[in-house]
Order: structure tokens, then sequence, then C-alpha cells
């Protein structure tokens, strides 16, 4: 019988991740929610990493709308500047760039509020402590975190300043890092109105091998040659191929959601929830061979299998601003398109894995701190 149940359950996992994937072709899965539908933000502090582009920027744009104090925390302060200007134009964002000014709320208002620059290298430990110390030496609160920043497929052999792989170390030690060292801000919100952490994870995770996450292959060998810039990165002794890294970063990504909920959110002190965006056009994909030749002599391909950045930030959008008795019901879930709670891979229901994860980030911490 536990067999039988096992194979059904990886069964309606499968079934689940390619209907609800975000890709265009299944039609009957589409917003029915838009961005431009939040509510009133007025008075809230607002952190968004990776805001300059993507679905971090359209998700800084509708919350700089609401009147929301929002800070983009990026590793590049120019184009971070830039975003900025054009967040305060009403610029929305493509695969071109920025475009038309965002049209009116349907009530014919447009609420501005503040948008800043917090400079962080996600890739860099030592960046996320100062941005952290920047941040409180502003802030006396925070009321929603945005772990949106990422990178995918980036090539085998490519490793963060202190030694772990490029996607692990971006995806999950650097934000990991972010939010322990925010949490103590993060926690001091009344229980009436907990603050509300969103990761950003993918249906990718299911590519992660078997336990989630293998915690040596994620680790720089002292043998492994270092990348030095023109040459070409080799794939270390114990590196996984680049999209099973990737899986398990966004495998990683949730357990984080879950270790939060698990340890916060059944406190009733934190809502933390991991979402996937759908099938997006953004420049994620800028690593992949084939993108640029997409981008260049079949660009209709895009609206085919890819939705927009305004989209693809529904799920974190409205995790981050539905009313608080209904965010405490998905806490520590994981969401998919479009507002609705998904399916994780069913080893991401075991809570000592995903302890497992935080302890490890934690451990890792300590030795760069």
């Amino acid at each position: 019988m536990g067999i039988i149940s096992t194979i059904f359950t990886w069964i309606w996992f499968q079934l689940d991740l390619i209907v609800h994937s975000g890709f265009p072709v299944f039609f009957w899965v589409r917003p029915r929610w838009s961005i431009d539908d939040v509510p009133d933000q007025s008075g809230k502090v607002v952190l968004v990493t990776g805001g300059n582009s993507g679905t971090g920027y359209a998700t800084a744009l509708s919350f700089y709308y609401a009147g929301a104090k929002v800070y983009l925390a990026c590793r590049n302060e120019q184009l971070a500047r830039e975003a900025i200007d054009q967040i305060k134009k009403g610029g929305v964002i493509g695969l071109n760039g920025f475009t038309q000014p965002k049209p009116a709320k349907k009530d014919g208002t447009r609420k501005k509020g503040v948008v800043e620059f917090v400079k962080l290298d996600l890739s860099d430990l030592e960046s996320v402590d100062q941005c952290a110390q920047e941040f409180l030496k502003k802030e006396e609160k925070l009321d929603v975190l945005f772990a949106n920043a990422g990178v995918m497929a980036s090539p085998e052999g490519l490793y963060t300043k202190q030694g772990y792989t490029l996607q692990f170390g971006t995806n999950v030690l650097g934000h990991h890092r972010l939010i322990n060292l925010l949490l103590p801000l993060l926690l001091s919100s009344p229980p009436t109105h907990p603050s509300r952490v969103i990761l950003t994870s993918s249906a990718g995770h299911a590519s992660a091998p078997n336990g989630g996450v293998d915690f040596k292959s994620v680790v720089r060998d002292p043998s492994d040659p270092i990348t030095r810039e023109g040459q070409q990165p080799k794939q270390g002794k114990n590196e996984k191929m680049r999209w099973v890294e990737y899986g398990q970063s966004k495998w990683g990504d949730i357990a984080l959601a879950k270790y939060l909920h698990n340890v916060y959110g059944r406190q009733g002190r934190l809502i933390s929830v991991a979402v996937h965006p759908g099938m997006v056009a953004t420049n994620l994909p800028r690593h992949m061979s084939l993108t640029p030749y997409v981008t260049k002599f079949a660009p209709w391909l895009f609206p085919v299998v890819t939705r927009t950045s305004d989209i693809g930030a529904v799920n974190q959008v409205w995790a981050a601003t539905i009313p608080d008795h209904d965010a405490r019901w998905i806490s520590g879930q994981y969401l998919v398109p479009y507002r609705k709670v998904g399916i994780a891979r069913p080893d991401l229901q075991d809570d000592k894995k995903i302890e497992e994860v935080w302890n490890w980030c934690d451990e890792q911490g300590k030795k760069w701190a």
C-alpha cells in the first residue's frame, strides 16, 4: 500500500508540475488578479532583491504605486538607479527594456510611495552583511522581504566569492544570510500584522537530486581550478550539472520558506511563502546558449512560451498583500500559477531535511562571520 501511495503521489506531483508550470499553452491556467489590484500599502517598508529587472522590478513598481517605501537591493548600482528612474515614470519592463508608462489603477489613482537603492551582491556574503547593516541603520521595521533575485543554468565551474557554486550560493545561501540578519526586524512586527518573507522558487526544483540538496556538491573542492577572467569555466570535482544544480537551489528556497513557517509561522510571528512565478520573459535565461538566437531571430516565440514580468509577479505580490487572516493559511506553502497552493516535491514534506538545509546554511555563515 505504501509503494502504491508513493507512486500515486509522484504521478500527481508531475501532473500538477506540468499543468501549473506557467506555460501559456495551458490557456485555462491564467491570472484572474493583477498586481495593479494591490490595496493601499502606505506606511509599509518593502525590500526586493533583484528589484531592477524582471519580476523584481514589476513587484517594486506595484508597491511603489501603492504608496509603500521600496528598497531595490541590487548588485549593479547603475542599473538600479536606472530602474528607480523608470519606476518613478511608471515604466513597464520587458525583454527589450522599459516601455510606456503604466496606466492608472482601476479607481483612477496612482499613489506614489518612496523608492531607494541598497547595494547587495548575493554571491558575496560580505556584501550581504553590509546590505543588512545599511538597511538596519535606515529602518526600524520591515513588512515584506522578497527573496526574488537569482541565477539560472549558469555554467559549471563558477563560484561565489566564498567558494560555493554560483547558483546555490546566490539563490539559497545568500538569501538565507540576508533573511537571518534581518530576522529580528521581521519578528518585531506586531502579532496582529506579522511581516512576510516571499521566496522565489521554481518548478525546476523537481530536478534536484535525491534528498533535495547534495551539500558536498555546492562547495568548491580545493583541487578545482579557479576560473580567471576570459577563461572557460570547468565543472568542479563534486559539482552537479547546471540544471541539477539549479534544481537543488530552488528546492532549497522552498525549504527555507518551510523552515521559517515551522519555527515562526506556526507561532503566528511570521508568514513565509515560496512561489513559482511561471514561465516568464526575463533576463534569467541569459546563460542558456539558445537565448541570444531566439531573441534576435525569433522574438515572436517568447509570447508563445512565456508570460510578461507583470504576470510573473502575480504570485509573490498577491502573497505579500492579501489580508493577514488569509495569508496565514498559505504560510509555509508553495504557490504555483496562479494564486494556487501547489504540490511541492514529496521529499519537501520531510521536516528533518528542511531543518538540515537551514542548519547547514547557518554553519556556513559562521565560517565567514
